[in-house]
């Protein structure tokens, strides 16, 4: 009984997880961007010095090519300027054009101001059981992956 129980939460949490994804490509859509355009704008727009393709590969485990396209993309609706680094000529610094700095800002102090209604709306006890259990969870399943590769 106990191994069905585990199996059907897992597999509510999992659809739970999609829906979450879901929410968020769909909220990007209305502001004519893909989830990760919506991802990069957000990494572009909250980096407190030089930012990069290699930084945004990394934040959020996203393929460099993917990244590659996105920031062309915005170079071509002249949202963004690539400019080589000092200290790195291969790798460039991504700037925002006047023109980008605005649409990025106004979408990501739009999201912000979305994501901290909902999380008025779920409560302060909600909020931090939902942060602990997924922070437990995440930890749980790292230490579970570092078990089976010992």
């Amino acid at each position: 009984m106990m191994k069905e129980t585990i199996t059907l939460q897992l597999q509510q949490y999992t659809e739970v997880w999609r829906e979450n994804n879901v929410v968020y490509e769909e909220w990007a859509k209305g502001k004519g961007l893909s989830y990760f355009e919506l991802l990069t704008l957000l990494s572009l727009v909250e980096a407190e010095e030089d930012c990069t393709q290699t930084d945004i590969c990394k934040q959020w485990l996203f393929p460099k090519q993917t990244v590659h396209c996105i920031l062309k993309n915005f170079e071509k609706r002249e949202w963004i300027l690539l400019l080589p680094l000092e200290r790195d000529r291969r790798n460039k610094r991504i700037l925002f054009t006047p023109q980008g700095k605005a649409f990025a800002e106004k979408v990501i102090d739009e999201l912000h101001r979305h994501e901290r209604q909902v999380w008025q709306k779920l409560g302060g006890k909600r909020a931090k059981a939902l942060l602990e259990s997924t922070a437990l969870f995440n930890q749980y399943f790292r230490e579970k992956e570092t078990d089976a590769h010992s």
